[in-house]
C-alpha cells in the first residue's frame, strides 16, 4: 500500500508539471451506454473502455472478440477455430452475467444466457463501449458483470463505400462490402460479409453470411426515426468428440481432442429494431425503441460407427428456437447543464423452444421494469450519478437494484478520481429453469454487490494516459448444478452458491512519437468459491495485453500486439488449463490514393499467433496455430 501511495503522489506531481502544456492530443470519448445519454467519459464514475473505429482499422481485427481481448478486466475464450462459440467474462464474472447489446438491443440467448459474436463484421462497427461493474439499474437482469454495447455505423455525408477481399491459410476467405451516406433528411448504411475457413482439423469448417442495414429519417423538432436490421446465417462443424472409443464420456476432455467427423451446428439470427427520438424543447427529450431478436440453432451428430451407445439417443438431433420482443421508453429531463433526470419503462417477452430426439420444452416468460437515474454536474469538477430499478419477472417475481457513482476532476493536474457501487441480479436461463433432467422452475435470481474505485492520470502534455482501478464483487444465490434430488431425475439446479472476486486493473497508453503509440494493460484477479474455498473456474490470476503501432510514412502503418494469461482451473476433471502467450502482427499500405472514383486501395495483413504457440482458451478445444490474412480493400 505504501508503494501505491508513493506512485499516486508521483503521478499527481508529474501531471501538475504537464498541465500547462499543449492541449489534449487524444480527446476523451463520449459514451452513451453508461447513462443512456451522451456523456463525456471523464464525467463518469464507472469504469469505461471504448474501442473505436480507428482501433479496428489500425489492428485489422478479424472478429469482435479479437478487439475485446485488449480491454482490461475482460477475459475472452473461444472454443477452437474461427467461428466457434466465444464467451466473454468481466472481472471474474462468468459470461451469463455480462449483458451484450448491438445498438442497444439484447443479443444474448434466453436459453444459454450468452451472446455469439462471431457473425458481426468489424467493418460495420463504429465503436464498442464496455462498462465494467454492475449495470442492472439501467439494463436489468444479466448485467451483473457489466455491459458490452456494439454500436454500428450511421450514414453521413456523400455516398461512400468499400469492398475488401482477404485470403489466408486454413483455406480462409473473407469478403466484406458496404456503403453509406445521407441525402437530405435520409441517412443510410448497408453492409454484407462472407467468411469461410476449413479450420485446423477434419470437420472443423466454418461458413458464415451476414447482412445489415440502417435507414434513418430526420424529422422536424430535433426528432428522428431509424430502422435497423441484422441477419446472419452460419454453419460450424464441431470436431471434438465427447466420448471415447468405449462410449464413456471424457472427463475431462483430453488436451488433444479425439475428432468427431460429422457433428455440425447451423444457426440463423435476425435482429430488427425501430428507434425514435425527439428533443423538441431544451428541458425534455424522449426515446422509444421497439426491437425483436430471433435465433434458431440446429445441432446434428449422427451415431459414430463402431462406438457403443451407452447413453442413448446417440444419433443426436436438436433444435433451439428463441425469440425476444422488447419495448423501451426513456424520457430525459434537463435543468441547464448541471442536472439530467432519466425515467425509463421496459416491457419484454421471451420464448424458448427446445426440440429434437431427446426431451425438450417450450416456455414463455415476460418482464416489466421501471428505472430512474439522476446525474449532477457541479462546477465541472464533481459528477454524481445515482439510480434505482424495479423489475418484475413472470417466474421469480420482483427484484430491486440500485447504483451510485462519483467522479472528481482535478484539471490542474490532469487527474480524475472515480468510484462506483451497485447491486445486481441475474435471472435464471430457460435451460436452468426448464431443461429436462436438471431444470428447476423454483430457482431464484442470483444476486451481487460490487464496488470499484480508481484514478485516471494524464501526463507529459497528455501524451501518456494512465488508469488504475480496484474492484470487488460479492455474489450469493448462485445457480449450482447438479444437486441431488429425492425425486426423479434425482438431480436438479438450486440456489446454493456464494462467491467473491476482486483485483486490480491497470491501463496505459502513450504517444511516444507522433508516429509511434504504445499501450500496456494488466489485470490481477482473485476469486473464491465460498463453499469449497476453491478458485472459480476459467479465471486467470494474471493477464496482460501490450501493443505498438507505428506509422513510418503517411501511406503505411504497422502493429504488434501481445496477449498473455496464466493458467485457469477447470471444474470438469479438476484440472488446469495451461496459460499461454499469443503474438499478433500486421499492417496496412496504401497502394493507390484518389484515382478517379477510387478514393484508396489498401493492402492489409494480419498474422495471429505468430510464434505458433499450442494452446486452448477452453480446454479440449485447441486454438489455431499461426494464421494469416492478406487482402485488398478498395474505398470509393
Amino acid at each position: 500500500m505504501r508503494a501505491i501511495g508513493v506512485m499516486l503522489v508521483l503521478l499527481l506531481a508529474w501531471g501538475a508539471a504537464a498541465a500547462r502544456a499543449e492541449e489534449t492530443r487524444k480527446m476523451e470519448p463520449v459514451v452513451v451506454t453508461a447513462t443512456t445519454v451522451e456523456t463525456p467519459a471523464e464525467q463518469l464514475g464507472a469504469t469505461v473502455s471504448v474501442i473505436t473505429e480507428e482501433d479496428f482499422r489500425t489492428y485489422h481485427y478479424v472478429t469482435v472478440q479479437d478487439a475485446l481481448r485488449s480491454v482490461p478486466g475482460l477475459d475472452v475464450r473461444q472454443s477452437g477455430s474461427l467461428g466457434t462459440t466465444t464467451s466473454i467474462s468481466i472481472r471474474g464474472v462468468d459470461p451469463t452475467k455480462v449483458q451484450v447489446l448491438i445498438d442497444g438491443v439484447r443479443v444474448a440467448s434466453p436459453t444459454l444466457g450468452e451472446a455469439e459474436l462471431s457473425d458481426i463484421s468489424p467493418d460495420l462497427i463504429d465503436r464498442i463501449e464496455i462498462i465494467r461493474g454492475p449495470q442492472s439499474t439501467l439494463y436489468g437482469a444479466d448485467a451483473i458483470g457489466g455491459v458490452v454495447n456494439i454500436i454500428t455505423k450511421k450514414g453521413q455525408g456523400p455516398f461512400s463505400g468499400f469492398l475488401s477481399q482477404e485470403i489466408g491459410n486454413y483455406d480462409t476467405f473473407r469478403t466484406q462490402t458496404g456503403f453509406s451516406g445521407s441525402s437530405g433528411r435520409v441517412d443510410y448504411a448497408f453492409g454484407a460479409s462472407h467468411t469461410e475457413s476449413a479450420g485446423r482439423s477434419r470437420n472443423d469448417d466454418f461458413d458464415n453470411n451476414a447482412v445489415s442495414g440502417r435507414i434513418g429519417l430526420a424529422l422536424p423538432g430535433d426528432s428522428a426515426l431509424a430502422f435497423i436490421l441484422r441477419y446472419n446465417r452460419g454453419e460450424t462443424r464441431l470436431p471434438v468428440r465427447s466420448v471415447d472409443d468405449s462410449g464413456e464420456p471424457f472427463f475431462p476432455l483430453p488436451i488433444r481432442p479425439v475428432i468427431d467427423v460429422d457433428a455440425r451446428q447451423e444457426s440463423e439470427t435476425l435482429v430488427t429494431s425501430l428507434d425514435g427520438r425527439t428533443h423538441p424543447v431544451p428541458w425534455w427529450g424522449s426515446e422509444l425503441r421497439l426491437s425483436r431478436y430471433e435465433n434458431t440453432v440446429g445441432f446434428q451428430d449422427p451415431e459414430d460407427p463402431g462406438i457403443p451407445c451407452l447413453f442413448p439417443p446417440c444419433d443426436t438431433i436438436s433444435q433451439i428456437d428463441v425469440e425476444r420482443r422488447e419495448a423501451e421508453w426513456i424520457n430525459h429531463f434537463y435543468v441547464g447543464t448541471w442536472s439530467t433526470s432519466s425515467i425509463g419503462l421496459v416491457s419484454r417477452g421471451e420464448d424458448g423452444d427446445v426440440s429434437g430426439n431427446s426431451p425438450g420444452f417450450s416456455k414463455r416468460t415476460s418482464t416489466e421494469a421501471a428505472f430512474f437515474e439522476q446525474q449532477f454536474r457541479i462546477l465541472e469538477r464533481l459528477f454524481l450519478t445515482g439510480g434505482a430499478r424495479v423489475e418484475h419477472h413472470s417466474v421469480f417475481g420482483t427484484e430491486a437494484t440500485g447504483r451510485g457513482s462519483a467522479a472528481f476532476a482535478i484539471k490542474e493536474t490532469g487527474t480524475r478520481l472515480r468510484a462506483s457501487v451497485g447491486s445486481g441480479f441475474r435471472a435464471p436461463t430457460f435451460n436452468e429453469l426448464y431443461f429436462p433432467g436438471f431444470g428447476n422452475p423454483s430457482l431464484k435470481p442470483e444476486h451481487s454487490v460490487s464496488f470499484d474505485a480508481g484514478l485516471d492520470q494524464r501526463i507529459w502534455a497528455n501524451r501518456v494516459r494512465l488508469a488504475l482501478t480496484y474492484f470487488e464483487n460479492h455474489f450469493k444465490d448462485l445457480v449450482v448444478c447438479c444437486v441431488p434430488s429425492p425425486t426423479p431425475p434425482f438431480s436438479t439446479t438450486t440456489n446454493a452458491g456464494r462467491a467473491n472476486t476482486g483485483g486490480l486493473e491497470f491501463a496505459s497508453e502513450a504517444d511516444l512519437l507522433d508516429s509511434l503509440t504504445a499501450h500496456l494493460n494488466y489485470t490481477y484477479t482473485e476469486t473464491k468459491d465460498v463453499a469449497t474455498g476453491r478458485w472459480l473456474p476459467r479465471v486467470p490470476r494474471h493477464s496482460w495485453d501490450g501493443g505498438l503501432t507505428w506509422r513510418p510514412t503517411r501511406r503505411a502503418s504497422l502493429f504488434a500486439q501481445v496477449y498473455a494469461i496464466t493458467r485457469q482451473w477447470e471444474t470438469l476433471g479438476d484440472v488446469y488449463n495451461s496459460g499461454h502467450t499469443r503474438v499478433d502482427i500486421g499492417g496496412q499500405y496504401r497502394l493507390v490514393e484518389r484515382a478517379g472514383r477510387l478514393q484508396a486501395l489498401d493492402l492489409t495483413l494480419r498474422v495471429q499467433n505468430l510464434l505458433n504457440e499450442g494452446y486452448a482458451e477452453v480446454r479440449g478445444f485447441p486454438a489455431l496455430g499461426t494464421a494469416f490474412l492478406v487482402g485488398l480493400r478498395a474505398s470509393f
